[in-house]
């Protein structure tokens, strides 16, 4: 037996579905050449966005930029398919349904459009030079490499075994052999467990495989490969934050 809201919302339904079957079976040519037409500007506007989300996509493979910087913005900019999909459907949008009444109706529409694309170009440039600075500054600190022949020189340590517990975080993102190891050799540096909780502990709060961005639906598979290169870059980073941590420690 159904519930009483449930009746309700059927009939509500029913009535709906009676009142948009009459409306088409009155006006049915009307309605074809409207839905026609406006399946063909979707079709134009969804097809502007994929154009678009292509393209942008494309500027993550060129592996051959020698400038760190210009490839770190690059493949940054090619890893959100989903605004880059959004600005292509836009500006499909605005060219095909928006500008052709406007023209005649505002006379200094040029003069508005360029002003947007100047104002368009002025962001991109203000992004591009912070995600430069923001990567140089994150590309400085001490090598995770180095501090790999530093720790067997002064602890005799097989060099194979510890080049495989940072390669394997560095990598794979798999932490638990690094955070054994990083807590072993705080403790050799006479470390309490208090000092070792707070030097570690971005890398004990961090989840077991980090960084995993999640990638949107529309990722193509190049870009996939970016994120997998980013996210090595982050942890890369951490551990390069975590050694340089250990190193104060040591010099103290």
């Amino acid at each position: 037996m159904l519930s009483r809201k449930s009746k309700v919302v059927a009939l509500i339904f029913s009535v709906v579905l009676l009142t948009i079957l009459k409306y088409v079976s009155d006006h049915g040519a009307e309605i074809l050449s409207q839905a026609l037409l406006l399946v063909a500007n979707t079709f134009l506007l969804i097809t502007g966005g994929l154009i678009t989300l292509i393209c942008f996509s494309l500027l993550g493979t060129f592996s051959s930029v020698r400038n760190p910087a210009t490839f770190h913005l690059l493949r940054r900019i090619s890893q959100d398919p989903s605004i880059n999909f959004l600005a292509g459907f836009l500006v499909t949008g605005y060219l095909i349904l928006v500008r052709p009444s406007l023209t005649s109706n505002v006379p200094f529409l040029p003069f508005i459009e360029w002003f947007v694309i100047a104002l368009t170009v002025y962001v991109m440039y203000t992004v591009t030079v912070l995600s430069t600075k923001e990567f140089y500054v994150s590309s400085e600190g001490p090598s995770w490499r180095k501090h790999i022949q530093e720790v067997r020189r002064e602890t005799g340590r097989d060099l194979i075994r510890i080049t495989s517990v940072m390669e394997q975080f560095v990598d794979d993102g798999v932490k638990d052999p690094l955070l054994v190891y990083l807590t072993s050799h705080l403790q050799r540096l006479g470390e309490t467990e208090e000092d070792i909780l707070k030097t570690l502990s971005p890398l004990i709060g961090s989840r077991k495989n980090v960084p995993r961005h999640k990638l949107h639906f529309l990722a193509f598979p190049w870009t996939r490969r970016n994120r997998a290169v980013r996210n090595k870059e982050v942890r890369e980073n951490m551990l390069n934050t975590l050694i340089k941590k250990i190193d104060e420690v040591r010099s103290e």
